[in-house]
């Protein structure tokens, strides 16, 4: 005869007695005394948390001489069914996956986590606890007014006009044509504009460019279908078309100047308020640049790293600290490599000063790359590996040639394959991590640089920002400062439409 868990807890004492075939009863049994429930925890209390792989782990510690042998874990979603699993000692981890829980760890989402210690026929006082998907506080979803779709192989770009508190954002179209939306700080439903026309650029898309040297010298550029970078600047007085004249003319609208293969790649260099550089892959792998000042406008166009340094479908990446310029990539096979100008401002620059950032194999070519500036003499680099994880490198500058070390930031699979990763440094020391997660989810992590080296594995707080199946396989993901208090990010959502978050501090 089965007999309730919640009876059995409460002690108590079994006698049995058997019934012949007229129906009369035996004498019964001496009394069974049922094992009470002991009410000593045979555990530390269980904590939770949601991690890099879209996962809540329950984790705990067993307490000496209880004789716990194992841990029965059960996670309750309202509506769901229950999931439960067993945890033999000495192990102290229950993960509960994003599928086992049919893509409901939502944002805020809360879930109920009961712990039953089990020791040989006792079963322990469950303990029950509930827990949240974490999210980000002051945050606000950004949606576009009937936007049109993005396309499949666009790489999105946008910039902060100085001086104002409004930033734009550009993208390509499948009928190839360029959008673009304004968004003055605090509004969250901007309309969309045609920025260039249909057939501008191919219509699997095309990686877009951005700079704003300062309030009159903004520019936007773009890779044609044929391989030329042409783009529009704006002067003070409205988007137009470049000059002709000497400086004003783009030296690189060239066909076959840029590798078309994935929508090609480039990314561009502020040189204080006076000067930018553009850098753009070649079918050869090599990374072309060409530089431009307000003064005298755009010089030749020339070879920053030689051919076969790149993959024709490495992101590109750059950065300055002080007056020193550093380009990073992906290799063809699979290295992070590098180059750098000591003073990007002088009169005559030749090839980048060669940088390895990480061993062969370490990168996927198709995945996102990133830099920040952690201080005067440090860069951080970070890269989605073969694994689909996100690995950081950190560069240190001195009196010798550049030092680094190498550490995960995310579990294996934690990563969508093909997407990109945004980076942003929130405060001293600390930056946030943004990429498309396996559910086709976008997550959040915070970074303590100080804490890196001594964190051989990942454990870092992550956040669900936006829940499953809300994200495109695209590397179009990128974080925009607005003002001193807010940063925008923005991603390709679901139906193919830019969507954005917009946090406060």
């Amino acid at each position: 005869m089965p007999l309730a868990l919640a009876s059995a807890s409460q002690g108590g004492q079994l006698t049995v007695a058997s019934l012949d075939t007229s129906w009369e009863s035996s004498s019964p049994s001496d009394p069974w005394k049922i094992p009470a429930i002991n009410s000593s925890p045979f555990t530390s209390v269980p904590t939770a948390s949601f991690t890099s792989l879209g996962s809540v782990e329950v984790t705990w510690s067993w307490i000496q001489k209880m004789g716990a042998t194992a841990q029965q874990v059960t996670l309750t979603i309202a509506g769901q069914t229950p999931v439960t699993t067993m945890v033999k000692s000495p192990d102290v981890t229950a993960t509960f996956t994003m599928a086992q829980a049919n893509n409901l760890f939502m944002p805020g989402k809360k879930v109920a986590i009961q712990c039953i210690p089990i020791a040989p026929g006792l079963w322990a006082t469950p303990v029950n606890t509930t827990f949240s998907i974490p999210k980000s506080s002051a945050m606000t979803s950004i949606s576009l007014n009937t936007p049109p779709l993005v396309s499949s192989e666009c790489t999105m770009t946008s910039l902060s006009v100085q001086g104002t508190n409004t930033m734009q954002v550009w993208w390509g179209t499948p009928e190839g044509a360029i959008e673009t939306a304004e968004f003055p700080l605090q509004r969250f439903h901007p309309e969309t504009a045609q920025f260039a026309s249909a057939s501008t650029v191919s219509d699997t898309g095309s990686c877009l460019a951005s700079v704003s040297v300062n309030s009159t010298n903004q520019l936007v550029w773009w890779i044609t279908e044929t391989g030329a970078i042409d783009g529009q600047v704006n002067s003070g007085k409205g988007w137009a078309s470049p000059g002709t004249g000497p400086g004003e003319a783009y030296p690189f609208n060239e066909a076959s100047t840029a590798s078309t293969a994935n929508g090609g790649s480039m990314t561009s260099l502020l040189l204080g308020n006076n000067g930018t550089i553009l850098f753009w892959v070649d079918a050869k792998g090599a990374i072309g640049c060409c530089r431009w000042f307000a003064s005298s406008g755009w010089q030749a166009v020339f070879d920053a790293l030689p051919p076969g340094t790149a993959s024709t479908t490495t992101q590109l990446t750059t950065l300055s600290v002080g007056s020193t310029a550093y380009l990073f990539c992906v290799s063809p096979d699979g290295a992070i490599v590098g180059g750098s100008w000591s003073d990007a401002n002088s009169g005559t620059l030749g090839l980048m000063s060669p940088i390895e950032v990480a061993p062969l194999k370490s990168a996927a070519p198709d995945g996102g790359l990133t830099s920040i500036s952690v201080n005067a003499q440090e860069i951080a680099v970070f890269w989605t590996t073969p694994k689909n994880s996100i690995d950081i490198a950190f560069l240190f500058e001195g009196p010798y040639p550049f030092r680094n070390f190498q550490r995960p930031l995310t579990v294996a699979q934690s990563v969508l394959g093909g997407t990109g990763i945004a980076v942003y440094s929130m405060e001293a020391n600390q930056c946030s991590v943004w990429w498309i997660g396996q559910s086709s989810d976008l997550r959040r992590t915070n970074v303590d640089f100080t804490k890196v080296s001594s964190t051989p594995t990942p454990d870092w707080p992550v956040f669900e920002e936006v829940g499953p199946d809300s994200c495109k396989q695209t590397r179009s993901l990128l974080v925009q400062k607005v003002s001193g208090t807010q940063v925008d990010v923005f991603y390709e959502n679901a139906k193919g439409a830019v969507a954005g978050l917009s946090y406060e501090s």
